[in-house]
């Protein structure tokens, strides 16, 4: 998915609906077919829930709050004002939705947020010992890939800090990183979860809501999501009603052809 379609589905939702309820009279944007039959599909849940309301996108003045704004990212794109309730909706596109991606940094503190629901000192232990290696992720690395586009770019700098004898230096390679220490960590993450339930579900709903790492950015923190699928709260429910489907792995993440870790959580089909 192309980061454009995703707001470009956020903007859809908010104008489909203020048409729909006479409060706009025609598109300002141009939108591909495939945007708008999503957008139908999730406008169709949100009025099967309030026939009226005001939505704003997060861009906008939204009364009360302003734009919205979190770094790295608010989790909120589109807010709902209906029978005197607030709704913080994070927007997704159909097929399986990403619930977080972020470099080491961003993603301990993810599982730190989760840490209150862990009462037995041992799993605190290994809980630690996983978000210091969260936190020691690499954020510059080189894939043998883009190693000809390095040399060819002629960058001393960036050349002396990844290249030694036309090859990638050890510590610096994707590839060495993917191979000897992605598994271990993968491991180590997807079992400590399975092992600590309440955890678990604590992270996933962290990941949905940005409940407490976002809680100093207004109206950034989620308390809905809206996809074709359906319209929901998030909540115990929600989480449960996910869980099943929840993947996590490491993934590189580029710029430049320089390659950075990033942790995933995202569910395996629709939900």
């Amino acid at each position: 998915m192309a980061a454009s379609e995703g707001v470009d589905l956020e903007w859809a939702i908010v104008e489909f609906s203020r048409i729909k309820m006479g409060k706009q009279k025609k598109l300002t944007k141009t939108y591909s077919p495939k945007i708008k039959q999503q957008a139908e599909d999730c406008v169709r849940h949100l009025f099967a829930k309030h026939s009226k309301f005001d939505i704003y996108h997060s861009d906008e003045n939204v009364p009360g709050i302003g734009s919205i704004y979190a770094k790295p990212e608010p989790k909120t794109d589109v807010v709902v004002k209906a029978g005197g309730k607030m709704y913080f909706i994070s927007v997704k596109m159909s097929g399986g939705i990403q619930l977080a991606s972020g470099q080491g940094a961003s993603t301990a503190d993810l599982f730190e947020s989760a840490a209150s629901s862990l009462s037995d000192a041992k799993a605190k232990k290994v809980l630690t010992s996983i978000v210091k290696e969260l936190r020691t992720m690499p954020t510059r690395l080189l894939s043998q890939s883009n190693l000809a586009r390095i040399k060819s770019e002629g960058n001393k700098k960036v050349i002396e800090e990844f290249i030694k004898s036309g090859k990638i230096i050890q510590d610096k390679s994707y590839e060495y990183w993917l191979e000897n220490n992605k598994p271990a960590l993968v491991n180590a993450i997807v079992d400590f979860a399975k092992k600590n339930e309440k955890f678990y579900d604590a992270l996933i709903y962290e990941a949905l809501t940005g409940e407490k790492t976002l809680k100093s950015y207004k109206g950034a923190v989620a308390n809905a999501i809206i996809s074709p699928s359906g319209f929901y709260e998030i909540n115990s429910a929600y989480v449960k009603k996910i869980k099943s489907k929840i993947k996590m792995d490491l993934r590189a993440k580029s710029r430049g052809g320089i390659s950075s870790v990033a942790f995933r959580i995202e569910t395996k089909g629709s939900v």
